[in-house]
């Protein structure tokens, strides 16, 4: 998982679980728990940070379209490929 959506996750009061995985105990799954009250605190930080990337893109617009900059700079901030 992206260390910036971590670092979200914790600042609107979720963390993380480790659990073993049944079927083969050596592997783990982590899992985010949220409580309900926190979920919104969550998807508020996401849309700051992506408010932020789009006022650090303004510089980066001059010789490009400000919709696929903008675009590429959230899926890098965030660690998106496609």
């Amino acid at each position: 998982m992206n260390e910036r959506i971590r670092g979200l996750v914790k600042k609107a009061g979720g963390h993380f679980s480790t659990h073993n995985l049944m079927s083969n105990p050596v592997q783990h799954r982590e899992s985010i728990e949220l409580w309900d009250d926190k979920i919104e605190k969550f998807a508020e930080l996401v849309v700051r940070e992506c408010m932020d990337q789009v006022y650090y893109s303004r510089e980066e617009v001059l010789n490009g379209n400000i919709s696929e900059v903008i675009q590429e700079r959230i899926k890098q901030h965030f660690g998106v490929e496609e």
